[in-house]
């Protein structure tokens, strides 16, 4: 005797198929779901980097030497520097950091190209934009490299190098991503990252649209139970993470020179599993919702602070201990982890059972919480 399945699969393909064409067939509701995804890749890709590029830097040179503009000439000669400028005097410092003039201001000292010939330990002073610290930060260390390399030519780095009984030679390799691109770690984040926010903004405002509109009540008392209505909303917002995470990672790949060294069926994997933990969160949220204001102003609540505790924007070991602890139960900080080695380090299906084990398991917890709200409030 065939055991009947406890869920009705026809009726759960037209609650999908409806929810489908409530998506695509509303012009507004196609070009929301398309365009602004594919424009923040395009932008983020370009304009998100925590290299810095074209920045000015201003010049305080009291030395007339040989050893000062040998130091302006080499940041003239950078590609990390726009444009280096000079200051006349002291007084010229403040306003040109107040006005946002120059991210540093070098100073050199009358006495510097002196004390380098002389094989004297010498200095110069960096003035740095502490309104752009961190950018500051980065510009000051190529500055650091660019004078220490200079500093092997000088006097007292060859006179050093010479009675030096012990040489210590750094060679630097960067295993995954050779010239440290900024890119190469941020893009694949963000399949992750727009992923999530459009499950949780697709499947939150799905629910809410329906009592809104007074449309839930009939779909209620249709044949469908309210297990196979939670259900089958979670699908369209899968089936659009899906195709959206495939868009990204053709743009990474095939528009921005992205890596893609790992295996396409772990990535799928991944991002279906990933994907019905973001619609999930979404149905909860929509449960919660009684209006679609409430349930979009309630995705970006949730997902927000989701994205920012990932890792994929901050590293998670600088975060304080208890939010270290909190992101485990965030499928965001998995997945992260998850792409980054798919795409940089082929990692294995054996290496990847962890994170994916993680946002299996947040996942079923997830659709069976929002199964469960669905239920009680219907």
């Amino acid at each position: 005797m065939a055991v009947e399945s406890p869920l009705n699969w026809r009726r759960m393909g037209a609650i999908v198929r409806k929810e489908m064409l409530v998506l695509f067939c509303n012009r507004v509701s196609r070009m929301l779901l398309i365009i602004p995804p594919f424009m923040q890749l395009v932008i983020f890709g370009w304009a998100a980097t925590m290299e810095v590029r074209n920045v000015d830097v201003a010049v305080l040179n009291h030395d007339s030497g040989r050893w000062s503009g040998e130091i302006v000439r080499a940041l003239q000669g950078s590609p990390s520097f726009r444009k280096v400028f000079f200051l006349e005097r002291e007084a010229d410092i403040a306003p040109t950091l107040e006005r946002e003039k120059a991210l540093f201001v070098l100073v050199c000292g009358q006495d510097f190209s002196r004390g380098v010939e002389r094989g004297d330990p010498v200095n110069v002073q960096v003035i740095t934009d502490g309104r752009r610290s961190n950018a500051a930060q980065i510009a000051v260390w190529y500055l650091e490299r660019i004078v220490s390399v200079l500093g092997q030519s000088m006097p007292l780095g060859q006179a050093a190098e010479r009675h030096s009984a012990l040489r210590l030679d750094v060679r630097l390799r960067c295993w995954f991503n050779p010239n440290l691109e900024f890119r190469w770690f941020f893009l694949p984040n963000l399949i992750g990252m727009l992923s999530f926010m459009l499950g949780l903004v697709v499947t939150g405002l799905s629910v809410a649209r329906e009592r809104e509109m007074g449309t839930f009540d009939q779909l209620l008392v249709s044949p469908a139970t309210p297990v196979e209505i939670a259900l089958a909303k979670l699908v369209p917002g899968c089936l659009v993470g899906m195709a959206h995470g495939t868009l990204f990672l053709l743009i990474s790949v095939l528009g921005f020179g992205v890596p893609f060294t790992g295996s396409l069926a772990l990535l799928y994997t991944g991002m279906l599993v990933f994907s019905a933990a973001s619609g999930g969160v979404g149905l909860m949220v929509s449960s919660l919702s009684s209006t679609q204001q409430q349930a979009f102003l309630g995705a970006f609540t949730v997902g927000v602070p989701c994205i920012l505790i990932s890792g994929a924007v901050t590293p998670v070991i600088n975060m304080p201990v208890f939010l270290q602890y909190a992101s485990q139960f965030n499928p965001v900080r998995h997945f992260t982890a998850l792409v980054q080695g798919i795409f940089l380090k082929d990692v294995t299906a054996a290496a990847a059972a962890v994170s994916l084990g993680k946002i299996v398991c947040i996942s079923a917890v997830a659709v069976s919480v929002a199964v469960w709200m669905f239920r009680r409030r219907a």
